[in-house]
């Protein structure tokens, strides 16, 4: 089990670190918010890895409040499809928000069993993890330049 959660965590991390690289410029604040949520989903990776969930409110609530500000931070590449920009970043809070109450949720439940056992809300935050990462790799794809 390690070894396949050790090659997960190195293929997503491979895969937003692709990601994460763009142009300079009137870009670099955006760069800046996108490597801090970078270093939060490896956080959050890890936590729903390992099923301990504490880090994860935390980490959410700044990717969410990144979110906010990308609201803010149109891109010269995104000038021409202002909405779609404004709908990625819509859909990472609202996936950042649906991971924290999850958490909190898991978090809550594990605390009155005397170990974690299966649970349907483990799915579903790790739907709402992909939600993230899907929703991050459709605006770069999209958005980042070439």
């Amino acid at each position: 089990m390690k070894t396949w959660s050790r090659r997960l965590v190195c293929v997503v991390v491979s895969i937003v670190a692709s990601l994460a690289v763009g142009s300079a410029g009137a870009e670099s604040d955006i760069k800046k918010l996108m490597g801090e949520n970078f270093g939060g989903l490896q956080s959050i990776l890890w936590s729903l890895i390992s099923a301990d969930y504490a880090a994860v409110p935390s980490q959410v609530d700044v990717i969410s409040a990144h979110a906010d500000e990308l609201r803010g931070m149109i891109p010269p590449s995104a000038e021409g499809h202002r909405d779609q920009f404004l709908t990625y970043a819509t859909n990472l809070r609202a996936h950042a928000q649906d991971l924290k109450t999850i958490s909190q949720s898991l978090m809550k439940n594990d605390a009155s069993r005397s170990e974690p056992g299966p649970d349907y809300l483990r799915e579903a935050l790790a739907a709402h993890y992909g939600g993230m990462v899907t929703t991050c790799v459709a605006c770069h794809n999209r958005f980042r330049p070439r």
